[in-house]
């Protein structure tokens, strides 16, 4: 179970330095936070959900299951559109701040993975010595 949080939170951490990645190739194109660019991330993750079967499977990679990024990089283009959308109207400048902070979530979630190991140790502790 404690390498499955692993996974779960290095994926996250993969998905939102791609979210973030997205916001900010589009800013530096000087795209800003309208229509097009939401329409242009929603057709990427609904692209990348129909063909997530046909994308490659390299499987696991250095310790990681890089399989399950792969097939749920769909969330990314997904987060970057939403994100776009609560700041509807933004600046190139203003929706790259917004993919730079989604980067910086994800390397926060990254550096805060010893800390979820350690919560998970003392859950699994207590609960043993309960029982």
């Amino acid at each position: 179970m404690e390498q499955e949080i692993d996974q779960r939170a290095m994926e996250a951490t993969v998905l939102a330095l791609v979210a973030g990645g997205l916001l900010i190739a589009a800013s530096v194109t000087g795209v800003g936070g309208g229509v097009p660019l939401v329409i242009v991330l929603a057709v990427l993750a609904a692209a990348l959900v129909a063909a997530r079967h046909q994308l490659p499977q390299p499987g696991w990679v250095l310790g990681r299951n890089v399989d399950r990024c792969i097939r749920d990089v769909w969330v990314a283009p997904a987060v970057a559109a939403l994100a776009t959308v609560a700041v509807f109207g933004a600046s190139p400048g203003e929706v790259q701040t917004v993919g730079g902070v989604i980067g910086f979530a994800g390397m926060v979630n990254y550096f805060l993975r010893p800390v979820y190991h350690l919560g998970y140790s003392l859950a699994t502790s207590v609960a043993r010595k309960v029982t």
